[in-house]
């Protein structure tokens, strides 16, 4: 070993300046000092061996880890940040090490040994025992975020306020809530893209879009995160114990289909200290750890007050149309001809962007007057050839019964009777209107809270 290389061994760092050997005991408040400083030392000891290195972390700071190399594998430990690495916790890292070192052909689920000092090195419930790990961390990717195909339009302040707030350090999961088409997941994919580097044990996203069943939602997790179940264990164990020390961020798209499952990620948040959680959702979860951010829909013009076509083109409603429409007619643009037109549809649509997009599909055979004429017919209009999305992203009308079918039969019920105010109306009308049709005040409130919480009302 390098005689600069600052060393540990029987609780002494020994390290040199210049050609003077200094020692400093470990677990004062000169070695835990020393640690902010550097980045790099190595550990003797009877149990083994490793090379501590710190890891860069954008905006919470540093962490150190253990490597140590054997027949050409290379093997690693969370240590935890500078005040976490104390005496014991170095020699528990230095014997979970030397045993992944000796057992690097055999499955570690199958080594008791390795379980039981796993365990010891990041405490755990009681019930959860550390059996497994992700498979092969130093080969596999870091993420498996797929590249996206079309610009991100109007969402830079909420990209920048979401990511500001999943880098806090109390923020632990952070919900984007919003109506179906409004863009949560594509959202979630730019800002899991951004943070790749604040998470050095990988972004992963998981698609819950398919499933029914809120049972299989650690499965799902656990599938994709490339985990095997072992010796009986449960996927909640296995998670659990896989988890526990890793700096990682799973995103959780579509958990809306899936809600009773969501005391399961308490459960996970709790055991795994350092795993965040960005969850995209119609409905909030109304966990303890919770952050909410609702998702608006993109900004409009005023109709009254429309400004000129190179002004207009900057609100994010017309944007979007502008590039969508541009993708199935190249030669489109915004002229003095049809700009209120365009401004018009992006107001009826809401600021939708997925109805807007639908509506700018259409422009490669309807003009915008045309389109805009044709909106009070708008769920047979807004339809799509496009067939590498959903089947209920292809049309307005699958969005919205997407939807509706996730409710209840008393919200189905209270949702039709709400049709009547067209132009919306107060809690106070609705009260009068479903009291009229024999429902108490009582449900009808409750009925209006659940159906705001599913961002079917605002």
């Amino acid at each position: 070993m390098a005689r600069t290389t600052p060393v540990v061994r029987a609780g002494t760092l020994i390290l040199y300046v210049g050609k003077h050997e200094q020692q400093f005991t470990v677990d004062t408040p000169v070695w835990y000092a020393w640690l902010e400083e550097v980045s790099t030392f190595a550990f003797i000891s009877d149990v083994g061996t490793f090379t501590a290195r710190k890891e860069p972390r954008q905006h919470s700071g540093a962490y150190w880890k253990a490597y140590r190399k054997r027949n050409g594998k290379l093997h690693r430990a969370y240590l935890g940040k500078s005040h976490d690495v104390t005496l014991e916790r170095l020699n528990s890292v230095a014997a979970l090490l030397s045993e992944l070192s000796a057992t690097s052909d055999r499955e570690a689920s199958g080594n008791e040994t390795l379980q039981a000092r796993q365990a010891s090195i990041t405490p755990q419930p009681p019930n959860v025992i550390a059996t497994q790990r992700l498979t092969s961390p130093e080969s596999a990717p870091k993420h498996n975020l797929p590249p996206q195909l079309t610009s991100l339009v109007g969402r830079e302040q909420d990209e920048a306020a979401a990511e500001q707030l999943l880098q806090r350090p109390e923020v632990r999961l952070l919900t984007i809530t919003g109506p179906a088409g409004v863009g949560k997941t594509r959202l979630a994919f730019q800002i899991a893209t951004d943070l790749l580097e604040s998470y050095p044990d990988g972004v992963y996203f998981v698609n819950l879009a398919p499933l029914r069943d809120s049972d299989q939602v650690l499965l799902t997790i656990a599938q994709t995160l490339a985990l095997r179940e072992m010796g009986g264990q449960t996927f909640q164990v296995l998670l659990k114990a896989s988890l526990q020390d890793k700096h990682l961020l799973l995103v959780l798209d579509n958990f809306e289909q899936v809600i009773t499952a969501a005391p399961l990620l308490t459960e996970l948040l709790e055991a795994c200290h350092e795993l965040k959680l960005l969850v995209t959702s119609r409905e909030v979860l109304h966990l303890r750890a919770e952050h909410q951010f609702p998702l608006p829909p993109l900004g409009l013009p005023n109709l009254t007050h429309l400004p000129a076509s190179d002004a207009l083109a900057k609100y994010a409603a017309v944007d979007l149309f502008l590039q969508r429409a541009q993708a199935v007619k190249p030669g489109f643009r915004l002229t003095s001809a049809n700009a209120s037109s365009v401004a018009e549809i992006c107001t009826r649509l809401d600021g939708l962007p997925l109805a807007i997009e639908l509506a700018a599909a259409r422009i490669n055979v309807l003009t915008p007057q045309v389109l805009l004429a044709r909106l009070s017919h708008r769920l047979r209009v807004l339809t799509s050839g496009t067939r590498d999305v959903s089947a209920r992203q292809q049309t307005l009308r699958n969005t919205i019964e997407w939807s509706y079918q996730l409710l209840d039969a008393p919200e189905q019920r209270l949702f039709r009777r709400l049709s009547v105010f067209v132009g919306g109306g107060t809690l106070e009308a609705v009260e009068a209107v479903c009291v009229t049709l024999g429902v108490e005040a009582e449900l009808v409130l409750d009925g209006v809270a659940s159906l705001t919480d599913k961002s079917l009302l605002q």
